[in-house]
């Protein structure tokens, strides 16, 4: 796995933590099931496309083509995915829906934090370096 997902996805499992355990004692245990289950479905998106950027690396002999199929294929699975599990979590389940996509949003959040943070260390890594 490439160190990327490594990071995005250690990061969004600490956020699925800290969400977790911040909501449960601030608001309700109910309303921390709801963050955890929103983030659990944002964090399981960033594995399931680990995952198929794995197999597109591992297939070198085959053509643009395919590797087009293949990213939107994987853009439809996640979006199928995601669709399925929200209503899961507020049909089937009865999740607090608000604190469900609260979950599901810090967890897509660390989409964005990821490169921040990576060009915040590179910058801080330079600037140690010209020291």
């Amino acid at each position: 796995m490439r160190f990327e997902y490594r990071r995005l996805i250690g990061l969004q499992g600490a956020m699925v933590m800290l969400g977790t355990i911040t909501t449960y004692f601030f608001v309700t245990p109910q309303a921390a099931r709801s963050v955890a289950y929103g983030s659990c479905i944002a964090l399981i998106g960033t594995l399931f496309l680990a995952w198929r950027l794995k197999q597109g690396e591992s297939k070198e002999s085959s053509n643009a083509e395919w590797h087009l199929r293949q990213a939107y294929r994987t853009a439809i699975e996640r979006f199928v995915w995601v669709a399925v599990m929200l209503a899961i979590g507020f049909g089937i389940l009865k999740l607090a829906p608000v604190w469900v996509l609260a979950g599901f949003v810090t967890g897509q959040a660390a989409w964005l934090l990821v490169p921040v943070w990576t060009r915040w260390k590179t910058g801080l890594n330079k600037i140690e370096n010209t020291k």
